[in-house]
């Protein structure tokens, strides 16, 4: 009789933990997925900033000023869409993640709900 209520017990403690055990794995994939963007943005970020101190250390005469603006009117273009890019990979993350966790919650709830 011990046996069939210790394992009656060990069966609810598994099907009421295993919902949260899912959602912190669930969490944790999706907040690596998170650090590991921002983590690549920021550094695509710095680099395109290190690129326009270096182009705006060489200016030495008119023609290369002339240059380094137009390549800075580039900057700008690309920068704009580097960012609007990265929204967008930012907004499909989280909406990913919101879907995920969603079908979890589902999944979870009893069977009617």
């Amino acid at each position: 009789m011990t046996n069939e209520v210790l394992a009656k017990m060990s069966e609810q403690y598994q099907s009421f933990l295993s919902p949260v055990i899912k959602a912190n794995k669930l969490s944790a994939a999706n907040l690596e997925a998170l650090v590991n963007f921002q983590m690549s943005a920021l550094q695509s970020y710095v680099d395109m900033a290190m690129s326009r101190m270096k182009a705006a250390a060489d200016i030495n005469d008119p023609a290369s000023l002339q240059a380094f603006l137009t390549s800075q009117a580039e900057t700008i273009s690309s920068l704009n869409q580097k960012f609007m890019d990265d929204t967008k990979a930012l907004t499909d993350l989280m909406g990913r993640f919101k879907t995920e966790f969603d079908k979890l919650v589902k999944e979870s709830l009893p069977s009617g709900q």
